[in-house]
């Protein structure tokens, strides 16, 4: 998605509209329409994670959001990702923590 802030106001305006009686639907509401409740979602971020850990609450998903919670660091950028967990290790790791059954090969270098 190229931005969070429209998604979220779009998500926010459908809400406003059904309190008040309107039928409203909303971008977000449709791209996650054909994912089952029981499914999980994992946001990632070059970003705070709370950007988009909203999305978990618009159909009721289990979510993890992965992002950068502090600013500052310097590296390069696989560095910083890797230090947030946000690189390929990082996102594998979240989606075999949120899952049953048997875990994921971690992922090296």
């Amino acid at each position: 998605m190229t931005s969070a802030d429209r998604l979220h106001a779009g998500w926010t305006a459908a809400q406003r509209a059904r309190r008040s009686g309107a039928a409203a639907n909303c971008h977000a509401e449709t791209l996650l329409s054909p994912l089952p409740r029981h499914c999980h979602l994992v946001t990632v971020i070059d970003g705070h994670p709370a950007t988009l850990s909203w999305l978990g609450g618009v159909a009721g998903h289990r979510t993890i959001a992965l992002g950068v919670e502090q600013f500052g660091q310097t590296g390069t950028i696989g560095d910083l990702y890797r230090h947030y967990g946000i690189d390929t290790a990082g996102i594998v790791g979240a989606v075999s923590a949120m899952t049953e059954g048997a875990r994921l090969a971690p992922v090296t270098g």
